[in-house]
């Protein structure tokens, strides 16, 4: 699920808006990826309430960084950890992606498999993909799972390889592996 925030107010807050994964499309996702998921690590990025880290978690992921830049995305990230008791294993990141990827240097290990769920009208896909591949948290030979609109055609993108995309209603997940 990713969190949006509005540019409208209400009642003095900043309004979040949510534009929720699916059960439908979340499942169909870890179907597809079912025997990538034990023992790597995960990067949930613009993460919302952590759907996909914290099932790849619950499917045999070793750790998962969620990370979001809404501070109420972070309180539900941080609910849903708990409710699973995943704590050990789970780390939450409240800043803008593209700040996290500009300073990957804290990570001394890449991630097996990355998630990103960015908002759609606000994040070109194939630039997206381009600062992941900088950031160097890509483990070679491992997979980014990318949602988007679907009237965004998969881009192409030195160092992937486009494996699978699939629609779901007003959205494509594409699922790419790293080439070396």
């Amino acid at each position: 699920m990713a969190v949006r925030m509005s540019s409208g107010l209400r009642r003095g807050k900043t309004q979040v808006e949510m534009r929720p994964t699916s059960a439908r499309t979340l499942e169909s996702v870890f179907d597809m990826l079912h025997a990538e998921i034990a023992d790597t690590r995960v990067l949930d990025l613009y993460a919302g309430i952590g759907s996909y880290g914290v099932l790849a978690l619950r499917r045999g992921a070793d750790v998962a960084v969620l990370v979001d830049k809404s501070r109420e995305a972070e309180k539900r990230m941080k609910r849903a950890i708990t409710q699973y008791h995943l704590e050990d294993r789970s780390v939450v990141h409240c800043e803008d992606v593209l700040h996290f990827l500009n300073n990957a240097n804290r990570f001394t290990e890449p991630f097996n498999l990355i998630f990103a769920d960015p908002p759609y009208e606000k994040v070109v896909p194939a630039e997206l993909l381009e600062h992941i591949l900088d950031s160097k948290l890509l483990a070679p030979k491992g997979v980014v799972v990318f949602e988007h609109s679907k009237r965004q055609a998969p881009p192409d993108v030195v160092g992937l390889k486009l494996r699978k995309s699939r629609v779901f209603g007003d959205t494509t997940v594409s699922i790419w592996d790293a080439v070396s």
